[in-house]
């Protein structure tokens, strides 16, 4: 008499024991570098300020307008685009997030004056806003569930790696450009890696 054996897994049980194939590493991955930059450039945006104050010679009004316009942006662009995903794709609808933040990041970069900066703010912010849902639903949907929970919640940890590599950016362009204009620099060096995104 033959041990029984243990009982077959469903085609649903195999998929969610199997490990991460690379293109879902690599989905991943896109994923939490979008976070990474939310994090890094939400933060840049309270260093820039003195800098920004100093060379425009802006009032509190301004001040606050230019403080407050990436997040302004990020509500409005979470509210309004996020939902696009699902009409139109993950992927479509990622790389044109990417691409409204580096013209976002361009034209904060390049801005000849207050207005400008405010204005370019709040693109980079609705780039960042319609990120937000969207990333949830990219691992979401590409990830088994019994490792979804741990892979959203790391890739939304870039945040806090990207708050602490703002730091480091800010110290390093003061350290060889210690000008007023250098906050220029905080928005055109990321544009490099939104390129590579």
């Amino acid at each position: 008499m033959h041990a029984a054996g243990p009982p077959a897994l469903s085609l649903e049980e195999h998929v969610a024991r199997a490990p991460l194939s690379s293109i879902q590493w690599l989905t991943w991955a896109l994923t939490a570098a979008g976070k990474f930059l939310e994090g890094l450039l939400v933060f840049l945006g309270g260093l820039v300020l003195p800098l920004v104050q100093e060379q425009m010679s802006i009032g509190p009004l301004q001040r606050g307008a230019v403080a407050a316009a990436s997040l302004f942006g990020i509500l409005v662009g979470s509210l309004a685009f996020g939902g696009l995903a699902d009409r139109w794709g993950r992927r479509p609808v990622f790389v044109a997030e990417m691409g409204l933040l580096l013209l976002g990041l361009l034209l904060a970069g390049l801005s000849p004056d207050a207005r400008w900066l405010i204005a370019a703010l709040l693109i980079v912010g609705l780039a960042l806003g319609a990120d937000y849902p969207t990333a949830h639903l990219v691992i979401a949907e590409s990830c088994p569930a019994p490792q979804r929970g741990r892979l959203v919640l790391g890739a939304f940890g870039f945040q806090a790696i990207g708050v602490v590599s703002g730091t480091a950016l800010v110290a390093v362009v003061l350290q060889f450009a210690p000008q007023h204009d250098a906050w220029r620099l905080f928005y055109l060096l990321p544009t490099l890696p939104v390129l590579l995104l």
